[in-house]
């Protein structure tokens, strides 16, 4: 397993260059003869802030937690600030799977004509990803300020979570390519996966009206890795923003356990992609005549 691991991380490095080339191609790619380019990445996620932050506000605000209805009341954009935090990260992630389930058959002339660590293929879409929502992140720490919030000391940690999320989303895509190369069913089951998986993840709601409504939703939600990613930005780009008078501007945010959640999200990350190498290194050898 150790030997697998190493194998890759030399065979990422020595075609870095071919990764790069991959990754600047498809972003380009992506706003090629587009008129608007990068504004359609941004006006998506906007549009989804604007429809939940009014669900949440208008229709179920009296259902929100004890605190959070007052803090909302208080503060019209409190709650699109804690919408967008965990829904940038989300949009990218599970469009960065999407796309990882059918890249071995989408790049199969590739691989069958020319020898190179396939798992380039995935890696290079999780790093076009993470750069779009850098842009995102960017144009909405912009917001924050024009909506008269501070940024806090806590925003540090913004690059060591890009990490996190790009090994985990590795990982994770790793497998989905493999798996799609054998069977070609698991696109379509990814894509009702990822639609189930958000909606169980305390996003575009609070985990306590989750908790509330079924006595194994607790569980659930700790056991949920999504929900941690995305509690993490909240509590970088969130809580340390709107400016509760018991939240000091601190390195490091002082709710909800960060460094414990951050620690427990950054080893399931490199498991999970440990996991993946492993897995498409056993059916590596048979990749080339299954696309």
């Amino acid at each position: 397993m150790h030997r697998t691991l190493m194998r890759v991380l030399l065979d990422m490095w020595h075609y870095h260059r071919l990764l790069w080339d991959l990754v600047k191609q498809d972003f380009a790619g992506r706003y090629a003869g587009s008129v608007l380019g990068v504004f359609w990445n941004i006006a998506q996620p906007a549009a989804q802030v604007f429809i939940f932050a009014v669900i949440l506000a208008k229709i179920i605000g009296s259902r929100l937690p004890a605190g959070v209805l007052e803090t909302v009341q208080a503060d019209p954009f409190a709650l699109s600030i804690y919408i967008c935090a965990g829904l940038l990260p989300w949009i990218v992630l599970s469009e960065t799977l999407a796309r990882n389930a059918t890249t071995f058959l989408a790049h199969s002339n590739l691989i069958k004509k020319v020898a190179f660590p396939h798992p380039l293929l995935v890696l290079y879409q999780v790093f076009s990803g993470l750069g779009t929502l850098a842009i995102m992140l960017a144009l909405f720490i912009v917001v924050i300020l024009v909506t008269g919030h501070g940024v806090g000391w806590s925003m540090v940690w913004l690059p060591a979570l890009f990490a996190v999320q790009a090994v985990f989303t590795f990982g994770l895509g790793l497998m989905l390519a493999t798996l799609t190369a054998h069977f070609r069913d698991v696109p379509q089951f990814v894509t009702i996966v990822l639609q189930l998986w958000f909606w169980m993840t305390p996003i575009v709601y609070f985990r306590q009206q989750l908790e509330t409504l079924f006595p194994f939703a607790r569980l659930l939600v700790k056991a949920n890795p999504l929900f941690h990613l995305t509690n993490l930005y909240q509590n970088i780009l969130f809580l340390q923003t709107v400016g509760y008078d018991t939240l000091p501007n601190t390195l490091v945010p002082v709710t909800d356990r960060f460094l414990l959640k951050f620690g427990v999200m950054g080893v399931l990350a490199v498991a999970v992609a440990l996991a993946a190498v492993v897995f498409y290194d056993k059916l590596r050898a048979e990749l080339p005549d299954q696309i």
